[in-house]
This record gives structure tokens, C-alpha cells and sequence, in this order.
């Protein structure tokens, strides 16, 4: 068995909600999500239900990655994306150390980069990372129509061991 897990490009891992203004919004799965180290049970804890959390027990390498079609969002359309995550109460190793997030359109697209301090957030209560104040916002245009939109959560910078982290889901709306 490999390390790392491969996420599932099922449609069951993901969720389009078509709004009534036109501007669709996706949530993506956990399940649905690269994850390095996650099919190590030492590392990761992943649900096999469609709708389950990702639970990272200890990792010193965190690399999340994710990516879904640009056909299910609208063009020159101004986007957001949020990890929505949740730090268990005996999480540890995110007070020092920023996680990065990152989306580009395309794989050969400039990438942006936002960071975010986890340890921030209340433990046990469910938080949006990257944050209102400081949102990971995206756009394309029709002729990027058949690419991808590639998206991750980084700490592999420090090599300081973590855990108690939990991924709800990935969520990609229109800007308000």
C-alpha cells in the first residue's frame, strides 16, 4: 500500500449547490483530497464515509491538495476558498508555525498564497481558514472553461511534528 492517499474523483465527494443568483458553490470532501502520509494510521485518520472529516493525528510534512473542474463554477466570476477545519483539544504544534493555503487556475497558473495562524481559533469549534480578513480569492475566464482549479494546505516548512487538526471539507463560494 502507498503512504499517501489519493482522493477520489467521485462525485460523491463533492457537492455543487447552485444558487439562485447564478453563482454556484462547491464543497469538496475530504475523501476527494490528496492527502500526504493519510493512508499511513499513524498519521491520518480518514473516514470512509462520503461526508466524513479527515483527521490528522501527527504528521511533521502537512501537503493537502485538491483540485475539481472549473466547469462547475462560473467565469469572471470573483471566488473564495475556504478550508473549513477544526483543532481538537489536545491539538498541538500550531502555535509558532503559520499554515499555508494556495489556489491557481490551471497547472501551469500563478499561483496565491495566503497564511493563516490555526492556533488562533477556539479548539473544538469549527473555523474557515484562510479567514474573512484575509480570503484566498480566485477568478478566470472563459478560455480557462476546460482547465482545473488546484488548491492546497501546507506546513512542510518548519519540520515541527503537529496533530489534532480535523478537515471538514473544502468550500468554494462567490464573493459577496
Amino acid at each position: 500500500m502507498q503512504p499517501h492517499y489519493k482522493g477520489s474523483e467521485n462525485s460523491a465527494y463533492s457537492q455543487l449547490i447552485q444558487a439562485k443568483d447564478g453563482n454556484n458553490k462547491v464543497i469538496i470532501n475530504p475523501q476527494a483530497l490528496d492527502i500526504t502520509w493519510g493512508n499511513d494510521p499513524r498519521y491520518w485518520r480518514l473516514h470512509d464515509k462520503p461526508r466524513g472529516p479527515a483527521e490528522l493525528l501527527q504528521v511533521c510534512w502537512l501537503e493537502v491538495n485538491g483540485s475539481i473542474s472549473l466547469r462547475a463554477l462560473n467565469p469572471n466570476t470573483d471566488y473564495t476558498l475556504h478550508f473549513k477545519l477544526k483543532l481538537k483539544p489536545d491539538a498541538f504544534g500550531w502555535d509558532e508555525s503559520p499554515v499555508y493555503f494556495m489556489v491557481k487556475v490551471g497547472k501551469n497558473g500563478k499561483p496565491t498564497w495566503r497564511s493563516a495562524y490555526l492556533r488562533q481559533n477556539s479548539q473544538g469549534e469549527t473555523f474557515l481558514a484562510p479567514n474573512g480578513k484575509n480570503p484566498l480569492k480566485f477568478r478566470f475566464d472563459r478560455q480557462n472553461r476546460d482547465e482545473k482549479l488546484i488548491f492546497g494546505l501546507y506546513e512542510v516548512w518548519r519540520g515541527r511534528w503537529k496533530g489534532g487538526l480535523i478537515i471538514e471539507d473544502v468550500v468554494i463560494s462567490a464573493c459577496r
